[in-house]
């Protein structure tokens, strides 16, 4: 387990954009999702700004019961600022601090759709400290309640209610120097759960915790078990969870993805082969309990050359 101090304390800066290093691969990263299990609607959504390498991502994912609505762009940061409002902006997508660490709002217009939705920090934030993955310098996140609506283009509004979990890293960001990794978000009624397991060279670092009203509890261990499905990519179909806190308390989670194809798979080239990295919508189970819950599981494996 990474023993990096998980204590820091987090002020509204941290909300906003930071100084960027020189690393040509330096990002820093907003992402949101939610999971609206009753209307079978669930998705996500990530900006990313580069600075360094003079680019910004904007990508969103929605899963709905007969089709998806996928979106993809990186247009050129010919500017670098501080200013979020810019910066998380573009023609169709764009994210809107209202109250820092409790309340933004994202919205995505396209010809087929129109989604709003507020998220609601339900429990407190938790700073997973400095350098608690390699995959990043500073990372936080939150549990949420979503709220909003979905247009479609026959004016159907549904009104979207559900949990979610919002994130945000800055640092250097390279996939290719792990071997693989496992993320997951777990949204049930009175209780969340977020973890980062990542395998590099010999070492393992996790990360994570448990939220409820009364507050976070870091993680002690989990083992997780995944089911591969028999497709071209031999993508993850579903993952048990063996949980310990550092309190003592276990739980074991089921996770199966909402609907066959509701995940993406995101390929990363690099001299010498490549990263696959998998996020899926899920629906889960608590297999102590018998609970339903809803998130997201995501897995990172890397393929080298032999050469």
């Amino acid at each position: 387990m990474n023993s990096n101090n998980r204590n820091l304390s987090l002020t509204e800066a941290d909300e906003l954009l930071h100084e960027p290093s020189r690393e040509q691969k330096w990002r820093e990263s907003y992402y949101f999702n939610w999971v609206d299990l009753v209307n079978e609607i669930s998705g996500f959504s990530t900006i990313g700004i580069v600075p360094n390498e003079n680019r910004r991502e904007f990508v969103f994912l929605l899963f709905l019961k007969e089709r998806n609505e996928v979106y993809y762009k990186e247009p050129a940061l010919l500017h670098y600022e501080g200013n979020i409002s810019t910066m998380l902006t573009e023609k169709k997508l764009s994210y809107n601090l209202i109250e820092p660490f409790k309340i933004w709002q994202i919205k995505y217009n396209s010809r087929k759709l129109k989604f709003d939705i507020t998220f609601e920090a339900r429990f407190p934030t938790y700073t997973f400290g400095i350098d608690s993955s390699a995959s990043w310098h500073q990372h936080f996140e939150a549990s949420g309640i979503v709220k909003g609506n979905l247009v479609l283009k026959d004016n159907t509004n549904i009104k979207i209610n559900g949990y979610g979990q919002r994130d945000k890293s800055w640092g250097y960001r390279d996939w290719h120097q792990f071997d693989k990794w496992y993320a997951g978000h777990f949204q049930f009624k009175k209780w969340s759960s977020t973890f980062r397991k990542d395998y590099f060279g010999n070492q393992i670092d996790l990360s994570g915790h448990i939220s409820n009203s009364e507050g976070n509890t870091p993680l002690f261990t989990l083992e997780i078990k995944t089911i591969n499905d028999n497709d071209q990519f031999n993508s993850p179909l579903s993952t048990t969870y063996y949980i310990n806190d550092v309190k003592g308390n276990s739980f074991t989670i089921k996770a199966e993805r909402i609907k066959e194809d509701s995940f993406i798979r995101f390929v990363r080239n690099f001299q010498g082969g490549y990263t696959e990295l998998f996020e899926q919508m899920v629906i889960m189970k608590n297999l102590e309990t018998g609970e339903v819950g809803s998130g997201m599981m995501e897995h990172l494996r890397t393929f080298k050359s032999e050469d």
